[in-house]
């Protein structure tokens, strides 16, 4: 019998609450499969949480802010221990607000880094990251330095306190391009690259370094990524 309220013939499965029906036992594997599927992720997500509490926390006020001024990639401490601050910077999450914690967290690492360790394996896509975060660090370096130089930025931007996982987030998000349909990718790619710039700081037609940071990160993980597809894809054909 047809139900007139809706217009569904009779029998035809209800789909959406199906979905909707089973949508918890898929995140509770999802979840509990991470470990297993996407160690590389899960590790470091774990190292970023535990960190994060040690540093905010359980730290004195006047011992976390040396800690964060010794692993701040800023102008000073990339020309003194340049390892240091880049290694240490992308261990503790910087403050923000829910949405930042949702697409910095969520979608850039839990989303996206964890889908391409499980397509191109942990080594490669911790190398895209990595490659997004010293790249981007030293984009930036260079920026500060000519910009202080010629007074396009002010003096104190060279001691800024400057850490976090968002190169290495967005580094991921804009290598997850090469994941998508076709016709998705211009379009995340130029999201990736240009969301940026949307609250980006403006010093005469220079944004700010966080923003020029962002964006260039983005666009190294987008080329690490596009890159070793197309190696990747030689090497199948051989």
């Amino acid at each position: 019998m047809s139900n007139a309220t809706d217009g569904r013939p009779a029998g035809r499965p209800d789909r959406l609450g199906r979905a909707l029906a089973g949508f918890p036992q898929r995140l509770g594997r999802a979840l509990t499969g991470c470990p297993r599927r996407s160690p590389a992720t899960f590790g470091y997500l774990v190292l970023l949480l535990v960190d994060t509490l040690v540093v905010k926390q359980l730290l004195s006020a006047a011992t976390a802010d040396k800690v964060l001024l010794a692993i701040s990639t800023n102008v000073d401490n990339m020309g003194r221990h340049p390892v240091g601050s880049l290694l240490g910077s992308m261990l503790v999450v910087d403050d923000g607000s829910w949405l930042d914690y949702l697409l910095i967290i969520g979608v850039g690492l839990a989303g996206c880094l964890a889908l391409l360790e499980r397509r191109f394996g942990s080594l490669r896509a911790v190398g895209t990251v990595l490659a997004g975060h010293v790249g981007a660090t030293l984009v930036t370096t260079a920026v500060i330095t000519v910009a202080t130089r010629n007074g396009t930025y002010p003096q104190e931007v060279r001691h800024t306190l400057d850490y976090g996982v968002s190169y290495v987030s967005i580094a991921a998000v804009g290598a997850a391009t090469v994941l998508l349909p076709r016709w998705a990718r211009p379009w995340w790619a130029a999201a990736a690259v240009l969301y940026p710039l949307s609250s980006a700081d403006w010093y005469g037609r220079l944004p700010d370094f966080v923003a020029i940071g962002h964006v260039s990160a983005a666009l190294i993980g987008l080329a690490v990524a596009v890159v070793g597809t197309a190696i990747g894809r030689r090497r199948q054909r051989r």
